[in-house]
């Protein structure tokens, strides 16, 4: 073959390929300029934003700019930022110290007999371990037990400084009942602050406290063990004398799939704690956290004025952003292979698991959409990644405010979806 016919049958490809390209886009383009002229006239608001990754290039917008409530969407927001400013190697640890000395004690009956005790007190610091369960307690009272003593002469405190005091989320409903979708945000529970474990529930008292629970069950498991305190109580500090004698340590990955595919706000506020901690230290507000939030949508590219973070899971009514917001952070973490690595895993897949696992169950968009859905009364989203036909990787951004009942904004997000991947 001639080099003239073989660089004429190359330009025929390149030509042909951009054809296709061009079709591609034109052909979405034209199903979400038509969408948009329903979405003008619908009776709540709607803000998308869809981003093309491996084009570079934005795809397509729609009110993308307006300010609008994320609901669990903003959950992108806390889990990009943990993992650029914390890392996959951070650990959340719930640590168990002790002061004071073990004293042996002889006394006679029938016979001499030995007795020790903790001449002192022991702390446990909460580090906010969402994944606490009575069996790790349980695995505390065996490292007490171990100790070798037969009681505590002083009391059992719960050192809950890790964060501050309030016990739900900045303008979290104080009249809602506890449950596992509002639950206590405590640095130190377990069993997610329920109760009865064992039957699910939650305690209806507005002076329950999760920690003094915490320290209470694990007076009396001590004593079924034969090992009594004197008492126990709560918002102790733990002395920088103490020795540490039992230390559970979670790592952050661990929290991210109950994030992402089952949009678990419990687990979502601890890791917002963790970066509230890391900012300022014992005593942490939200508005360290927000202020962390913040440095990391500033390097996406973000305008912060736009943005609102009370907390990390989204239930604060006075959570805002943009649909560009979620999207600008979408391409910051898909341009961090260890942001992107470890946060594609974890969301839900369409028509597979998660919260999308009983939407968009068939093709084209099964199996080819990976994001994370948000609920709250009057408000819907989807924000994530989604694989288009041509093998463009898709980052995009639906926020539905004022729907009335929920199906009528999945039903938009998924007819967008569905699109996307055809």
């Amino acid at each position: 073959m001639k080099k003239s016919a073989f660089y004429i049958m190359l330009l025929a490809l390149c030509l042909t390929g951009n054809v296709q390209a061009q079709s591609w886009q034109q052909s979405v383009v034209a199903a979400l300029d038509k969408l948009s002229q329903e979405l003008d006239t619908a009776h709540y608001d709607t803000g998308i934003q869809i981003y093309d990754l491996t084009a570079n290039s934005l795809l397509w917008r729609y009110n993308d700019h307006k300010v609008m409530r994320p609901a669990s969407c903003q959950k992108l927001l806390t889990t990009i930022t943990a993992l650029d400013v914390l890392g996959e190697e951070y650990d959340i640890q719930t640590t168990a110290s002790c002061t004071g000395n073990i004293v042996s004690l002889s006394y006679t009956t029938d016979t001499i007999r030995t007795i020790k005790y903790l001449q002192g007190d022991i702390y446990i610091r909460g580090g906010f371990d969402p994944t606490y369960t009575f069996d790790d307690l349980m695995l505390l009272v065996g490292a007490i037990r171990d100790m070798g003593i037969d009681s505590i002469a002083g009391f059992i405190y719960a050192d809950t400084s890790f964060k501050d005091l309030p016990l739900l989320g900045n303008g979290w409903c104080w009249d809602d009942k506890p449950s596992v979708y509002h639950p206590y945000i405590s640095p130190l529970l377990f069993d997610r602050g329920r109760l009865t474990p064992e039957s699910n529930k939650y305690p209806t008292d507005l002076n329950f406290n999760p920690a003094l629970h915490f320290v209470q069950t694990l007076a009396t498991q001590l004593a079924k063990e034969g090992i009594n305190c004197h008492g126990y109580a709560i918002n102790a500090d733990t002395p920088l004398n103490s020795v540490t004698v039992y230390v559970k340590k979670t790592n952050i990955l661990e929290l991210l799939p109950r994030i992402m595919k089952n949009s678990d706000n419990l687990y979502a506020e601890a890791l917002f704690a963790q970066l509230s901690h890391s900012e300022a230290g014992n005593g942490a507000t939200y508005k360290d956290g927000a202020k962390v939030v913040n440095s990391v949508l500033k390097k996406a590219g973000v305008n912060t004025w736009k943005v609102k973070v009370h907390d990390g899971c989204g239930l604060s009514p006075y959570d805002f952003l943009t649909p560009a917001t979620l999207v600008n952070m979408l391409r910051y973490a898909y341009n961090n292979k260890r942001i992107y690595d470890n946060l594609m895993p974890a969301l839900p897949i369409a028509g597979q698991d998660g919260t999308l696992e009983k939407r968009m169950i068939r093709k084209p968009a099964l199996g080819h959409v990976f994001a994370k859905t948000g609920t709250v009364t009057g408000v819907s989203s989807l924000a994530g990644f989604a694989t288009a036909s041509n093998g463009h990787l898709l980052a995009f951004a639906i926020i539905n405010n004022g729907v009335l009942k929920t199906n009528i904004g999945h039903k938009i997000q998924d007819r967008i979806c569905t699109e996307l991947t055809k």
